[in-house]
């Protein structure tokens, strides 16, 4: 899946194609890194604020979101939490999957840039199975008596970054509460991103 929200601008945010021309050098055959970090040919998308990339719809950003995604299909018909909107590609994959045809995913997105330039194509294409909040993650109260079957954190560009460690037990902790009582789970993608490059 890749991004159609349209190219845009708002506020200091913008959303645009960048193309991944091919290498005629390139030998697979000589390549020693796993598939997924392999970049293939073609337009891709990326959100980005201050000359700064928050996400691209590149095939390694879907592949260290697996975690969750593989998890979506154990609860099919679920209520799903994502803190972090970037260009909606878990939102879209888990709403267009019939496995996974989750009841309703809540969205905590702090900029209302963001949520221009791609919240609101998704909410006209998926309606009510998308609940959209503008506000930050770390202090955002859910309903009361709201219950998630999952809870994805995923609000940093840098999963490398020296303070991101300390963000994901503050979200970890704060949302521990909201999950499912019987077998909620919470993940977070710079934990997975490193996971998988193995640092």
């Amino acid at each position: 899946m890749r991004c159609d929200a349209p190219e845009g601008r708002s506020g200091r945010w913008v959303l645009e194609r960048f193309e991944v021309r091919e290498d005629p050098d390139y030998r697979a055959e000589l390549d020693e890194r796993p598939p997924w970090v392999r970049r293939e040919p073609g337009i891709y998308s990326q959100l980005r604020r201050d000359g700064v990339v928050y996400m691209t719809d590149l095939f390694d950003e879907w592949y260290t979101q697996r975690a969750f995604l593989e998890r979506a299909r154990l609860h099919p018909a679920g209520e799903h939490l994502v803190t972090g909107l970037g260009l909606g590609l878990v939102v879209e994959t888990l709403l267009q999957d019939p496995s996974c045809a989750p009841r309703r995913i809540t969205v905590v997105e702090r900029s209302a840039d963001v949520l221009r330039l791609v919240g609101d194509h998704l909410a006209a294409r998926y309606g009510a199975s998308l609940r959209l909040v503008e506000a930050d993650a770390f202090s955002w109260q859910p309903p009361q008596g709201e219950r998630f079957d999952l809870i994805w954190h995923d609000i940093w560009p840098d999963p490398r970054a020296p303070e991101v460690a300390r963000e994901i037990e503050l979200l970890e902790r704060r949302y521990a509460p909201f999950c499912a009582p019987q077998d909620g789970w919470q993940g977070s993608w710079p934990r997975e991103y490193r996971a998988a490059y193995g640092d």
